[in-house]
């Protein structure tokens, strides 16, 4: 194992390709000396080779770490080793190939070698050692000494070339106790091989146990850089010209300036060649602080540099000494002091004639201020010039309709156009701080002509930069404004009042005033913040900032105002149903400038006087209401008792319409109409009859004389109740009559705001009106404003508003979202099972009476007259007893035609007043999220079903006694857990044994004899694991024997049992009395 261990630290931290080499001479036994040693770290091969043509011998030396198995070091006496050893790290020879093989191939016999490697990797085994710690490999360089390198700088021979050597110790020790690096090739074949030197009694170079610090191996990267350099060059370089000459390195004259910005941050001296005895120097990356002196005499002006000039140490003049110091200034400034260094050489002045004053000053001073930092000059210059810092004045004025910006720059107490030149006196002027302003403006959209800058844009621009910019101007500089200049208009609630009191009729009125704002333009001022701008610009040509917080609150109150009726110069009318929401308005934005809200406040405390009371439910009430049914009731008085109208928007199930008869019977006496779908209008006389039988009501049905006359004796009546197609068609009657209450149940019928049954029922002249629905909104929010242009017209203004203001930025922005439901919610009543579920029953159960189709009706009613006729002629004869079957025959085609005439008749083309009510009742329980369970006894009915489902696009499953026992749990699992909302099952198919309870509502299409049949199928859904509430939906057919049967249910119960309790028991009948059947045919 450790051989295999030695053989891959071998092979990672060698270079060099010579293993074949290295196997010719094993093979060959040219090894003539071989020596194995160790201590406690390090394994060391000695060994001499003869060379393969004979003629030579090589010494070879390589060096093992015990514990980290690690290569140390190479050497090898061969011309191949000394080609590559300072540019390969631990570079390997034939030689050295040869020598590692032989180690390997004799370790087993060097049992104290061996042991010590055993030795070690069992510690690693055994123990982790610190070495295998993560954290101790990476932070191992942390905890060594660090090392430090000086560099003293020589000037060499006749041609001063520029030398450099190093002293080396432990960084923190003081130069004269470093060490002068004596081999300079020596210090870098120790670096990439880690040997050790030896350069005194106090110090060894050992980076085992050392380390570089960065600035230290930029260093000795130049160091290699150079070296590199002299060994590409050595075929024609003479050996006196060598770069690295024992400890002396000399450095390339296109070198010096990267070695000064290479050992910038190591101590620096300057030594031989410069002074005599070192002296340390600062590397500056400026440029030197030369002291200049131009001095302005009677007829010259005398240019001089006290203190000589900067000595360039290269060529190209890019590096300086100045005094002690050594500079590395911009390669800009090299080239600018160059031809200064060129004529101060030899001299320390100059003299200029006086006729060159003119340029003396405006052109060579300022030059000298850049070369220096150190420039002097007498009294006679300083009267002459100016140099100070420019600071920046900005004037804005309006030119006709041009808004016009002078930049003028200010030095000293001087001050002037930025495009002028200033002729009194010399200005020293900062050129690229006024190029940087000016470009600046031109950012902002300014554009310079003739000796101004005008803005480029129009008044979208103007007002931006006048609300936003203008402070960056104000950041540069003064800025300051004329006479004539208005720009934005300050408004807050200072400048606004405001007065509400009661109006005629229903209305307040608002009475404002805004201060300097002309009466005639607060219309268009609103009208612009309705469509988002973010100012106004007024006629005189000042610009209001609609954004502004205090203007936009109040401009937005009017603008929620104005949507009802429109601004007349300083006033405004709403209607009382708005106060809730105006009066909240106001409160919640702080609006205290508007005086008179105790009108708006008197409403509040109606609605909270309200609150603390609790409505009697009326004597007459044959009904145990639910809590929440009593709060919806509560909720309508409410309403009511302020004038309002609302809507009952609670989900299908909760009872909308028994809270609605009990309001309507606490009004009593009063007229009421109520609008329901045609499905409908005989569960609504059903409900009265049985919980509140004193109502004295009508259903406005049959043909057009017969409603006629119903309309024309209406004073007989509390309650009118008709259709959305009747009402449309006797529109004309209607509109002459005056109702209390007007109730639209499922009122989603008038979404369409221009369908003729929203047109008609709009019409209906009612003190109050409200809508009964579970989806108040479908598909569009176009649909609530529908219902409310009903319930209150005006109140969500009128339908080209609401959609701009509403309907179309609903997503864009939170506040529209937030108005809206502000406007709304008081007038909303919406409930869920899921919040009401501690009141309600597990199972809730209601009998919807549904009317037939006119075609349906007539053939139900030929039917049913024939069979009666059948049967009283065999009663005549004495002969019923004996016709049983035939009996059970005409029932079963009787209760066929209330589902659907079509299963009986082929050619039937009329419709299905039970099957229109069932897909009005699928759409709204889906519409809510429902799943819905459909149960039928008739597998023919329930495909006409499918059929109609498919039409409109509803999806379902389906199950019947033709679907294989092992697809129905298949069947169950995919309704269940899938996207299908109504599941069509057969009762003798489905009736029992499935577990379906993902639905919620169960309807019983056709009313089965036995309930506990009926209960077995609900029990589908209503079994253990339902979690939601279940609505169990009967439905029947008006006027039909599904009427008789339930009526026979009640009263007859044991007896309708025995009828037909074990499938069609035929024997059952002989319970039946003669009445008793003839009263199943008979027609109401």
């Amino acid at each position: 194992m450790i051989k295999q261990v030695l053989l891959e630290k071998f092979n990672k931290d060698i270079s060099g390709k010579n293993d074949l080499g290295g196997k010719r001479i094993l093979e060959n036994d040219l090894i003539s000396n071989f020596n194995v040693k160790c201590d406690d770290d390090l394994v060391y091969i000695d060994s001499k080779i003869i060379s393969e043509n004979y003629f030579n011998e090589y010494n070879s030396k390589m060096e093992i770490d015990i514990n980290t198995k690690n290569i140390i070091s190479t050497f090898c006496s061969c011309d191949d080793f000394e080609r590559n050893e300072l540019r390969k790290h631990n570079y390997c020879c034939k030689h050295l190939f040869a020598s590692f093989y032989k180690f390997l191939n004799e370790l087993d016999n060097n049992e104290e070698v061996k042991a010590k490697f055993n030795e070690t990797l069992l510690n690693k085994i055994i123990f982790k050692s610190k070495k295998e710690n993560i954290l101790d490999l990476l932070l191992e360089e942390e905890n060594k000494n660090e090392i430090k390198i000086e560099v003293y700088i020589n000037k060499q021979g006749l041609k001063n070339k520029l030398a450099a050597e190093f002293k080396i110790g432990l960084k923190g020790l003081s130069s004269n106790r470093l060490y002068v690096i004596k081999d300079i090739n020596q210090l870098l074949t120790s670096y990439y091989n880690k040997i050790p030197i030896k350069y005194g009694k106090d110090f060894n170079f050992d980076l085992r146990y050392q380390r570089l610090g960065i600035k230290e191996k930029k260093i000795i990267d130049f160091i290699e850089k150079v070296k590199d350099i002299e060994l590409a060059s050595s075929n024609f370089m003479r050996r006196q010209d060598k770069y690295i000459d024992g400890k002396m390195l000399i450095i390339p004259d296109f070198l010096i300036r990267e070695f000064f910005d290479t050992v910038s941050k190591n101590r620096v001296y300057l030594n031989e060649g410069f002074f005599y005895k070192p002296v340390e120097s600062e590397i500056i990356f400026d440029k030197p602080s030369i002291k200049i002196s131009l001095k302005g005499l009677e007829k010259e002006y005398l240019l001089s540099l006290e203190d000589g000039i900067p000595e360039k140490i290269d060529k190209k003049g890019t590096v300086f000494i100045y005094g002690s110091s050594i500079y590395l200034p911009s390669l800009e400034y090299c080239y600018d002091i160059s031809t200064y260094l060129d004529i101060f050489n030899n001299t320390k002045s100059v003299s200029i004639d006086k006729a060159e004053e003119i340029r003396v000053l405006s052109k060579l001073l300022p030059k000298l201020y850049t070369l220096s930092n150190d420039v002097s000059i007498n009294k006679s210059i300083k009267n002459k010039i100016v140099k100070e810092d420019v600071k920046f004045k900005f004037y804005f004025d309006k030119v006709n309709k041009d808004v016009t910006l002078t930049l003028k720059v200010k030095y000293g107490e001087h001050e002037f156009n930025i495009f002028h030149e200033y002729k009194n006196k010399i200005i020293y002027r900062d050129l690229n701080k006024e190029r940087e302003v000016m470009s600046f403006l031109r950012s902002l959209g300014f554009d310079a002509s003739g000796d101004k800058f005008y803005l480029l844009f129009g008044d979208d621009f103007l007002f931006k930069f006048f609300k936003y910019d203008i402070e960056k101007l104000q950041d540069v500089g003064e800025v300051f404004y004329s006479q004539n200049f208005k720009m934005i208009k300050q408004v807050n609630s200072k400048n606004i009042k405001g007065n509400i009191q009661s109006g005629k009729f229903d209305y307040f009125e608002l009475k404002f005033k805004i201060d300097n704002i002309p009466e005639n333009e607060v219309k268009d001022i609103v009208l612009a913040l309705r469509d988002n701008l973010k100012y106004f610009k007024l006629k005189s040509g000042e610009f209001l900032d609609l954004e502004e917080i205090e203007l936009k609150n109040f401009l937005n109150l009017l603008d929620i105002l104005s949507l009802e009726n429109d601004i007349e110069n300083d006033s405004i009318l709403f209607s009382k149903n708005k106060a809730l929401y105006i009066d909240s308005f106001i409160k919640e934005n702080n609006i205290r400038y508007i005086k008179g809200k105790k009108e708006l406040s008197q409403i509040q405390k109606k609605i909270k006087d309200v609150n603390k009371l609790t409505f009697k439910e009326p004597l007459k009430l044959i009904a145990e209401l639910r809590p929440y049914q009593k709060e919806g009731y509560n909720w309508l008085k409410t309403m009511d008792y302020l004038g309002f109208g609302g809507i009952l928007g609670d989900e299908m199930g909760l009872g909308k319409t028994i809270q609605a008869i009990t309001f309507i019977l606490s009004s009593l006496p009063s007229k009421t109409l109520i609008v329901a779908p045609t499905s409908l209008i005989y569960n609504w006389s059903s409900e009265i009859e049985k919980f509140a039988p004193s109502i004295k009501y009508t259903v406005v049905n049959g043909s057009k004389d017969e409603r006629i006359k119903i309309l024309d004796n209406i004073e007989k009546y509390d309650v009118i109740i008709t259709t959305y197609n009747l009402i449309k068609r006797d529109l004309d009657e209607y509109e002459k009559l005056q109702f209390d209450y007007c109730f639209i149940d499922e009122a989603q019928y008038i979404k369409n705001s221009h369908s003729q049954n929203s047109l008609s029922v709009k019409k209906i002249k009612s003190y109050r009106k409200f809508a009964l629905t579970g989806t108040p909104v479908e598909n569009s929010l176009m649909e609530l404003w529908s219902i409310f242009d009903f319930i209150m017209p005006g109140y969500l203004f009128d339908e080209k508003r609401f959609s701009v203001r509403y309907h179309k930025k609903l997503n864009e922005s939170e506040e529209i979202l937030e108005e809206l439901n502000k406007l709304i919610k008081p007038f909303i009543l919406r409930r869920y099972k899921k919040d009401v579920i501690k009141e309600l029953p597990q199972k809730i159960e209601k009998k919807l009476i549904v009317s037939m189709s006119e075609e349906q009706e007539k053939v139900y009613t030929i039917y049913a007259d024939h069979a009666k006729s059948l049967i009283e002629k065999k009663v005549k004869d004495d002969d019923l007893k004996t016709s049983k079957i035939e009996i059970l025959s005409y029932i079963t085609k009787l209760r066929q035609l209330c589902l659907d005439p079509s299963v009986l008749i082929n050619d039937y083309v009329g419709t299905s007043g039970k099957v229109d009510a069932l897909i009005e009742i699928l759409q709204q329980g889906i519409e809510e999220g429902h799943k819905i369970l459909v149960f039928s006894q008739f597998t023919s009915v329930l495909k006409n079903i499918a059929s109609k489902l498919r039409s409109e696009h509803i999806l379902f499953s389906y199950l019947d006694g033709s679907i294989p026992s092992e697809k129905r749990l298949e069947l169950v699992n995919e309704f269940n857990e899938g996207i299908n909302s109504v599941f069509l099952i057969s009762l003798k198919a489905g009736g029992t044994g499935l577990n379906l309870t993902s639905a919620d509502i169960v309807i019983h299409f056709d009313p089965w004899w036995n309930p506990a049949v009926e209960d077995q199928a609900t029990d589908r859904a209503h079994r253990f694991g339902q979690t939601n509430i279940v609505e169990v939906i009967k439905l029947i057919a008006r006027n039909s024997i599904e009427e008789k049967i339930i009526d026979l249910q009640d009263e007859k119960r044991k007896l309708i049992e025995k009828i037909i309790d074990n499938e069609n028991d035929i024997s059952s009948i002989n319970t039946l009395s003669e009445e008793d059947i003839l009263s199943l045919f008979s027609i109401n």
